[in-house]
């Protein structure tokens, strides 16, 4: 089943899928960039070529993220990336099983699959379907999500000694359609320290999951090993 619910980003759940997943911190995108990237949205999903509404609308979602990215500062705070990347092993094998991550220094890149046993509640019969789809308030992924920035959120601001909100109120998600999108967002995830040019080398930035996997076996791809 596929979900969508459109705030300010559009959101997708697939019972089953990978899902990819973007958070970044409060205030790093200027509002005009918001208000830009929200009035090429509705201009694009008003005009859908001839093509399966489903497929055009992850279309849409990739082209945004690449908007979406270009906007991005490096500001760096080793003991909050550590912190991130300890909560989201808490849950590996619990709310979802953790595939790929990398904490950059203003957002986090994750790919999970969500547990089979944290399931959406049942919808009433006036909720909109769209083959397939439906608005994603409850869903696994929703949930997932929730947990992981409220509590990240307040730590980080006790270690920062601050008040106030930490991270945006949305996330940008994209679930992956077939093994070769697994392979590019596993990929994109795993050059994003590299292209920012904060190391050399993929596997030496110690906060992502190809860190991680060189550590355990030598491998230097993104994928952290199946449990």
């Amino acid at each position: 089943m596929e979900l969508i619910h459109k705030r300010s980003l559009p959101h997708w759940y697939v019972s089953g899928a990978a899902h990819f997943v973007t958070y970044r911190l409060a205030g790093s995108l200027p509002v005009a960039v918001v208000h830009n990237l929200n009035k090429r949205r509705d201009q694009l999903l008003a005009k859908p070529p001839n093509r399966p509404p489903g497929e055009y609308r992850g279309h849409v979602n990739r082209l945004l993220f690449v908007a979406y990215e270009k906007y991005l500062d490096w500001l760096r705070n080793p003991r909050i990336a550590s912190m991130l990347r300890e909560n989201l092993y808490h849950h590996d094998g619990n709310k979802y099983h953790l595939h790929a991550y990398c904490v950059m220094p203003n957002h986090v890149h994750v790919l999970l699959t969500p547990s089979p046993v944290e399931v959406s509640p049942p919808l009433d019969a006036d909720a909109e379907m769209v083959v397939g789809e439906r608005a994603d308030a409850g869903s696994p992924l929703s949930k997932i999500m929730h947990s992981l920035k409220s509590y990240t959120a307040n730590k980080a601001n006790r270690v920062l000694k601050r008040t106030g909100t930490f991270w945006q109120p949305e996330s940008y998600d994209h679930w992956a359609r077939n093994d070769d999108e697994l392979e590019r967002i596993t990929n994109y995830i795993r050059a994003n320290p590299v292209t920012a040019g904060l190391v050399s080398r993929h596997e030496d930035w110690p906060w992502c999951s190809c860190h991680d996997r060189f550590l355990i076996d030598g491998d230097t791809t993104a994928w952290l090993p199946t449990t």
